[in-house]
């Protein structure tokens, strides 16, 4: 897996671009997973050493960021993997010119922030939540050219949901893959041994 691919997923969901200075942020409520995944990609890629802060949403929620100020991340995340600077909610997308693998990295690293693993009656699915209803096509896409089936709903606050809920798309999902964030591949390795253990 590109470290790289990864990291743009990462930015592209829980991330943002600052316009008037090279700055890179990220926001993640699993410390966690900022410091096992995240935090040794940034250094390894940037040379800096990263620091943790706490942060506060807007909805009093505790929240962990990483900051990082680097003209090149910054440069290869807006040009590369088409992630906007500024307010990127509603028009970010993955440009058409990167390898599928890159495409499915990406989407993994996407689900590592945005994404969720649930059961729905017992079985396993997995939902990628966004604004963008244009980059949750494009996820549609990717994945379909995987072999695995999803659908997009319309949620609340004007947000899309993108889920694989099939018990043959999941449970090939899950045998293709593993979503670099351990809580949530725990979870599904988890719920994909209950649901296909005696197939």
């Amino acid at each position: 897996m590109s470290e790289l691919d990864l990291l743009a997923g990462i930015i592209g969901s829980d991330g943002h671009l600052d316009k008037d200075q090279p700055a890179v942020r990220i926001v993640n409520k699993n410390k966690k997973f900022l410091e096992e995944i995240t935090k040794p990609i940034l250094e390894k890629f940037t040379g800096k050493k990263i620091k943790i802060t706490n942060s506060i949403s807007g909805f009093g929620k505790k929240r962990f960021l990483i900051i990082v100020y680097d003209r090149k991340l910054w440069k290869i995340m807006n040009e590369k993997y088409g992630i906007p600077s500024g307010n990127k909610s509603t028009n970010i997308k993955l440009p058409e010119n990167i390898s599928q693998k890159a495409k499915m990295n990406f989407l993994l690293g996407w689900i590592s922030g945005d994404g969720s693993v649930t059961v729905d009656r017992t079985r396993p699915k997995i939902e990628i939540w966004s604004k963008s209803k244009n980059i949750l096509l494009q996820f549609k896409e990717i994945l379909e050219k995987e072999i695995i089936e999803s659908r997009i709903f319309s949620a609340s606050n004007k947000r899309f949901i993108l889920r694989i809920s099939k018990v043959n798309s999941v449970k090939s999902f899950y045998k293709k893959f593993q979503i670099p964030h351990p809580e949530k591949q725990r979870k599904l390795s988890i719920l994909a041994f209950q649901q296909f253990r005696t197939s």
